[in-house]
């Protein structure tokens, strides 16, 4: 099952020193950084699957498209829970360098350890938008709007499909 939705809300501006992802560290993430990374349901037990894109979207929020395995018991309950609606939203799972500088503290490197499927996430506005079955079509998260083009949220080329 393919998986896609926001997993982390936009960025903060660059000279932001805290916890959370800056614009630029958002799209760095976008630019391959993401790919590959474990998901997980609630930031704990086995893989379910990995990460294998992501993209900032016009808003600057960073979503993902998650490949799960539905080989396993884990990712087989998993993929149910996304169908049913029960884990509908994401969160971002990282860590974060943090140095003592005089008096303050300062914010280092974040590394993504993992990209969790959850009940309800610690950020606001992290949420699953659409899953697809193999050989089925997309399916939308009602609460989620489709695109009239699902194929804008990519920048591609405009053509001429022709006649079919």
């Amino acid at each position: 099952m393919l998986v896609v939705g926001v997993c982390n809300p936009a960025g903060e501006a660059a000279d932001y020193n805290g916890l959370y992802f800056t614009d630029l560290e958002l799209r760095e993430l976008a630019r391959g950084q993401l790919q590959d990374v474990p998901v997980k349901a609630e930031h704990r037990g086995q893989e379910l699957g990995r990460v294998v894109s992501s993209f900032v979207d016009g808003e600057g929020r960073l979503n993902c498209v998650m490949r799960i395995s539905e080989e396993t018991v884990e990712g087989a309950i998993a993929a149910g829970l996304v169908k049913d609606g029960i884990a509908r939203e994401l969160s971002l799972g990282y860590s974060v360098d943090v140095a003592h500088t005089g008096q303050k503290l300062q914010a280092g490197a974040k590394r993504v350890l993992e990209v969790s499927l959850v009940r309800k996430g610690a950020r606001e506005a992290c949420f699953v938008t659409a899953f697809e079955e193999e050989g089925q079509s997309t399916r939308w998260r009602a609460e989620q709007a489709a695109p009239a083009d699902p194929w804008a949220l990519f920048d591609l080329p405009e053509h001429d499909p022709g006649p079919y």
